[in-house]
């Protein structure tokens, strides 16, 4: 017997392993869809309103002030909120640069503007996000080609290890 339908084509098989192939397919879809969606955690909301302070590209770097945190890394505070350990800051990282290895005391989140960087779990490029859970360590580089330009959101800071 030859059956199509919502699975698709399912070759031919005998009538009773296809009823139980067809019973398994209608329980595991029932199952799927009475799942309730998992509420985001509360911070959620916070965290991706704060990337909205992010300036627009093109960057113009000298529309803006920048302090020398590292060889090739400079660093502009957008906004401070020390009653929540917020920062939110704009880096610009010259081709090459690294950040050392740091531990992270609250969440942060990255938003690559321009330019790309990487750390141990991949490449961010631009318009890509990546975020750092409290108490994780990683370094990250700034790859060759053109300077690299992030939004940063950090809740209380971190340290280097």
């Amino acid at each position: 017997m030859r059956t199509s339908g919502v699975w698709g084509k399912m070759g031919d098989c005998d009538q009773t392993s296809e009823s139980s192939l067809l019973q398994a397919l209608d329980t595991l879809e029932r199952d799927i869809l009475e799942v309730a969606p998992m509420p985001p955690r509360p911070e959620l909301r916070e965290h991706v309103l704060e990337l909205s302070h992010a300036p627009r590209p093109p960057l113009d770097p000298g529309a803006f002030d920048w302090t020398e945190v590292l060889p090739g890394v400079k660093v502009h505070v957008v906004r401070e909120d020390p009653s929540r350990g917020l920062r939110g800051y704009l880096v610009w990282a010259r081709p090459g640069a690294r950040m050392p290895e740091h531990r992270h005391l609250g969440e942060e989140t990255i938003l690559v503007l321009q330019g790309a960087l990487r750390d141990h779990r991949g490449t961010y490029t631009s318009g890509q996000v990546c975020g750092s859970a409290a108490g994780s360590a990683h370094s990250e580089e700034a790859l060759p080609g053109e300077d690299c330009f992030c939004y940063v959101v950090s809740y209380n800071g971190i340290e280097f290890v």
